[in-house]
């Protein structure tokens, strides 16, 4: 955390680790370094690049980095998933990728950025896909497969993705959003949280200041990594905000949220384990305005049930599109650090209407920790997980969802009038028979006014023939879909994805290995 000034030092940005200003603007902390502030490829072989550079994040600055890059000139944040990078202005260039030796660049799966300023141009390189939002630059360029740009002055042209040229997707407004909380030392030594407002038809960068609460630490309760859910839970019944500080907290229950506009915010990754009772890492009470942002759920080695992140208690909460409840880089993980976890039913369970999805992975990992640090493949189904967010509320957004590996649908839509702007998913590798009989994006049978910005699909069949029927199922209801896309990775010979979207014939295989749909709308 960086107080307000100038700084000449470099800073790497590893694992488990996030850089934060603690101004009111990005321009009140400054860093001047050559590099300033980085994310580099976790691997030099470039077929590994930064495909598991997950888990870091940066938000709240000024970078005038200089470095000459092999790519560029600037900021190099080269990462995939769960590493985002939040109200950052840059001087020069910002790039998400590094080229280091080799054949190419080295591969990336990322990413996500909203409110960055860029005064040079956005360099996607090999990142296969990418979400900004409210965010603006002289120039981007274009990600491998799928581009989705949302409120962003300068985004590039709309496009039909074809053989070679990526989908682009691009929404001129962000339909409603609050921005993330955040916390600043002000001149007199004392630390606040901000607490953004609500804005609908947002565009542009990002102004987490505007209409914004600030709510001085009296009132904000700092955990400490030993403290147990019941003293968390003590704290947020005498109605104070929480600050979660670094650390992993092994809960006996969940963390409970139950009044209104409460915040509960994760600093540097902080880990919540899930209970040994079953219940979900954290609940969300049926009220509104309650923020949860910056943390890690993490299954624990016993069966999880209701969801690890829980949104609503009664299923009939409706909410309200001046009090969402708001979701900020909450990420969810079935196993990965440890083996043995689980099962779980779904990542996210949300049932309030106007809950707000802002940057989130929920991933059932493929590989793990062994002995050494050596990766061991995840088979046989373990780390069981059925799904990766299960909606059953109306009037639900999504921004920069992604969900990987479930071992049913990754993603199930119930609600109506819901909005997703970007998706990304893989299907498990290990599945071991001839049909998956389930859709990376599932939208319930018969819900009307489903709207969908730049969806992706990806397969690796690694352990048997396998296919998936179709990547988007749209469940028979009304949809407004512009533009998804299925891509075969690699995999067992004759393995595919048979359908973009329900029955459209678009097979996506080791022959023809991607497929881009344009849009499609259907009314009832």
């Amino acid at each position: 955390m960086f107080a307000p000034g100038t700084y000449s030092t470099d800073v790497p940005v590893g694992f488990y680790t996030s850089v934060y200003g603690l101004g009111e603007a990005p321009t009140d902390t400054n860093f001047v370094g050559e590099k300033g502030v980085f994310a580099e490829n976790g691997c030099g072989w470039f077929q590994v690049g930064a495909l598991d550079t997950f888990w870091r994040s940066a938000e709240n600055f000024h970078s005038s980095a200089t470095f000459a890059w092999a790519v560029g000139t600037g900021m190099t944040w080269a990462v995939s998933q769960a590493a985002p990078l939040r109200n950052v202005k840059v001087d020069n260039d910002l790039l998400f990728f590094e080229y280091v030796t080799g054949d190419a660049a080295g591969y990336a799966s990322g990413g996500w950025a909203s409110g960055v300023d860029v005064g040079g141009a956005v360099s996607f390189g090999s990142q296969q896909q990418f979400s900004v939002r409210s965010s603006s630059a002289s120039a981007f360029d274009k990600p491998v497969w799928n581009g989705v740009f949302a409120g962003v002055d300068g985004a590039p042209e709309a496009q039909c993705g074809s053989e070679g040229n990526p989908s682009i997707s691009v929404e001129s407004e962000v339909p409603l959003i609050a921005e993330k909380p955040f916390i600043t030392y002000d001149e007199g030594g004392e630390f606040n949280l901000v607490v953004p407002g609500v804005e609908s038809g947002a565009s542009g960068i990002a102004q987490p200041m505007n209409n914004a609460t600030t709510v001085p630490f009296e009132n904000v309760y700092v955990t400490d990594p030993s403290d147990t859910a019941a003293i968390i839970n003590g704290k947020l019944s005498e109605g104070l905000h929480v600050v979660v500080s670094p650390g992993i907290y092994e809960l006996e229950d969940s963390i409970k949220v139950r009044q209104e506009g409460q915040v509960v915010l994760g600093l540097g990754f902080a880990t919540l384990i899930a209970p040994s009772n079953g219940e979900p890492c954290l609940k969300v009470g049926d009220v509104g305005g309650v923020r949860v942002a910056g943390l890690l759920l993490e299954a624990g080695a016993w069966e999880t049930r209701g969801g690890m992140l829980q949104v609503g208690e009664t299923g009939k909460f409706e909410g309200s599109a001046a009090n969402p409840v708001v979701l900020s880089d909450v990420f969810a993980r079935v196993g990965g650090q440890n083996t043995g976890v689980g099962p779980v039913d779904t990542m996210f369970n949300i049932q309030s209407g106007f809950t707000i999805v802002d940057n989130t992975w929920l991933w059932r990992a493929d590989h793990t920790d062994g002995n050494g640090g050596d990766d061991v493949l995840v088979k046989n189904s373990d780390n069981a997980v059925k799904n990766g967010v299960v909606v059953n509320a109306d009037d639900v957004f999504a921004y920069g969802l992604a969900a990987e590996h479930t071992t049913e649908d990754n993603v199930v839509w119930n609600g109506d009038r819901g909005t997703t702007i970007f998706y990304q998913a893989e299907i498990m590798y290990d599945y071991l028979e001839d049909k998956w009989p389930f859709s990376c994006y599932k939208i319930g049978e018969g819900v009307i006014d489903h709207k969908a910005t730049g969806l992706g699909c990806y397969s690796y069949f690694r352990d048997y023939a396998g296919s998936c029927e179709s990547g988007v199922d749209t469940g028979g209801g009304s949809f407004d879909i512009d533009k998804a896309v299925s891509v075969w990775l690699n995999g067992m010979d004759g393995s595919s994805i048979k359908n973009v979207i329900d029955n459209d014939g678009m097979v996506a295989d080791g022959e023809s290995p991607q497929q881009f749909y344009c849009s499609e709308k259907k009314s009832n």
